[in-house]
């Protein structure tokens, strides 16, 4: 049986001033000025905005200038729960939690909200990336959780993080282990 990372069409993209690269499904782009100030209609917009507009799912990533180490990420997403909670009392679908992805921990929790035409399922995860909190939302009508949820997973583990080291004098970027020379 085939898992949806081999059903769907993926692209490599670099995003957060280079700080990742992520996979993401083919069809995914970056919305026009126009949705996203309708999807975001406040001063402060996510760094990154992909979206699948057919579907209606649309992630989002920004990495904040707010320390963050790995031993932080859940105590993090429990807060971040707990905000939530309190704007949105009786919403979270799934509880804070901290697992393994492919470059290290993450955190995440899920909450619903309400849609004009159905609910909708917001899916915050944050990693640390440089000691630095990156914080992303995966949102998605509620009918769609199960594939949204698997394509999600797909998208976290994709996450490469780049890392400069310096050896003799030349720097590398590593992500997760592929170095190249600069």
């Amino acid at each position: 049986m085939q898992t949806i990372m081999e059903k769907l069409e993926w692209q490599k993209i670099n995003c957060l001033q280079d700080k990742i690269r992520i996979m993401l499904p083919k069809e995914w782009e970056r919305p026009s000025n126009e949705i996203l100030e309708k999807k975001f209609p406040y001063r402060t917009k996510p760094q990154e905005v992909f979206a699948d507009l057919q579907e209606n799912r649309i992630i989002t990533c920004s990495l904040l200038d707010k320390p963050l180490q790995e031993s932080q990420i859940y105590p993090a997403i429990t807060e971040i729960q707990r905000v939530i909670v309190h704007i949105y009392p009786e919403s979270i679908k799934e509880q804070a939690k901290i697992f393994t992805i492919t470059s290290g921990k993450a955190g995440f929790f899920s909450f619903i909200t309400g849609g004009i035409t159905e609910d909708y399922c917001n899916n915050i995860f944050i990693l640390s990336i440089d000691e630095k909190m990156m914080i992303g939302n995966y949102c998605l009508p509620i009918g769609q959780l199960q594939e949204g949820r698997k394509i999600l997973m797909d998208i976290l583990n994709s996450i490469e993080i780049k890392r400069e080291s310096k050896e003799n004098g030349i720097f590398r970027h590593n992500y997760n282990g592929a170095s190249k020379k600069i």
